[in-house]
């Protein structure tokens, strides 16, 4: 459930520049909606194609989700310390897994589950937005009618002009700081062996979208 969460808030599209505070929020928050919405379509359209020919449903995904999502920033957000001390071969491989993970379980998730509705709330007054964190306020509503509450921060990135993902807060849950937190403690274990955490995370990111699957097949 946590990794179709955080995969519903890391769907961002492009914009424009904006002038002040007010601007950059509701400039974010339209970017939010009208690209949640395109990936949603983009899951229904391709539903019929998930059983018979995965791969080709995982490329229609990523044709949508890959430019919106920075996953050289989310690795480097959740690799901390070691993401300087990693090789360029390493950082490859831990992008990589995650974001095979990521869109799996986004996919998985959202094939279990069609009835999830996904609002994105109006911006809140009061609050300073900039160019390097603006926050938009979800929900994502479960087909019993659970709300979960979500809040994505989301930067500009200047050269690509468009909003991207950098972080998010899932039901109280940091989610950036949570993994980094989690891959840490796998570096330490490992006594410092990067490359033997890493590893070990992709075990575990392996692990996660088997138990998504099989409870997705009711095996």
């Amino acid at each position: 459930m946590r990794w179709l969460l955080v995969a519903l808030s890391l769907v961002w599209g492009s914009a424009t520049w904006a002038a002040d505070s007010e601007e950059l929020a509701e400039q974010a928050h339209e970017v939010v909606k009208r690209t949640t919405e395109k990936v949603l379509q983009s899951i229904n359209k391709n539903r019929h194609i998930y059983e018979s020919d995965k791969a080709k449903f995982f490329w229609e995904l990523e044709d949508v989700l890959g430019p919106m999502i920075d996953f050289q920033r989310l690795t480097r957000r959740i690799m901390g310390d070691s993401y300087r001390e990693a090789t360029v071969d390493q950082r490859q491989r831990f992008a990589s897994a995650f974001k095979r993970s990521l869109l799996s379980s986004y996919a998985t998730g959202l094939i279990e589950f069609e009835d999830y509705e996904v609002r994105v709330l109006p911006p809140k007054t009061g609050v300073e937005n900039t160019l390097r964190n603006t926050l938009v306020d979800l929900e994502v509503v479960t087909p019993s009618g659970k709300v979960f509450p979500i809040t994505q921060s989301m930067y500009f990135h200047h050269r690509d002009r468009r909003w991207m993902a950098q972080n998010v807060i899932v039901n109280g849950i940091n989610v950036g700081k949570l993994f980094n937190e989690q891959f840490e403690q796998m570096v330490h274990d490992n006594d410092g062996n990067i490359g033997a955490a890493i590893d070990e995370w992709i075990d575990a990111l392996q692990e996660q979208g088997r138990k998504l699957r099989k409870k997705q097949t009711g095996s």
